[in-house]
């Protein structure tokens, strides 16, 4: 998760692009459900190279939800409402990448995920509420065959 309490935040050593892209939110609050994630060429996440100078210096931050805009609380809206006021708050912001969702049957997508050497999904049931936490509301399935440390040095 990543606060904005002040529009001061002081700047990150480790992830620069996403410190500046939370100072320019358009907000003085804000809680955003997301992950930094260092990419690779080919597109795929690298989170080995999250630990490196360079790996953290490129990172993004990939938004999946917003739970807080300002003093209000979203986790009770449903989550296309959600995700639609998280993709205006980010839009053209550098540093946070809006996670973009894929309307399709479930193990159709996993079977996809898994072809292509991701680590896996997760799906979200629609008009869900927020929930953090293990829920009935989403699932994260995980490709078997990833590895993190093959994965890292395949591509």
């Amino acid at each position: 998760m990543v606060r904005k309490i002040a529009t001061k935040l002081a700047p990150s050593r480790h992830e620069p692009k996403i410190a500046e892209g939370v100072r320019r939110l358009p907000v003085e609050r804000a809680l955003i459900d997301g992950e930094a994630v260092a990419f690779r060429p080919d597109g795929h996440s690298d989170r080995a190279a999250l630990h490196t100078k360079a790996g953290g210096a490129s990172a993004s931050l990939v938004a999946f939800d917003l739970v807080t805009h300002n003093e209000e609380d979203l986790r009770q809206r449903p989550l296309e409402e959600r995700r639609e006021a998280l993709s205006r708050l980010i839009a053209g912001l550098g540093g946070i990448v809006f996670s973009e969702a894929i309307a399709a049957e479930g193990a159709i997508v996993f079977a996809k995920a898994c072809e292509m050497g991701l680590e896996g999904i997760v799906s979200k049931r629609v008009g869900s509420r927020y929930w953090s936490g293990p829920s009935r509301q989403w699932l994260k399935s995980k490709n078997p065959e990833f590895s993190r440390t093959t994965s890292a040095r395949a591509h």
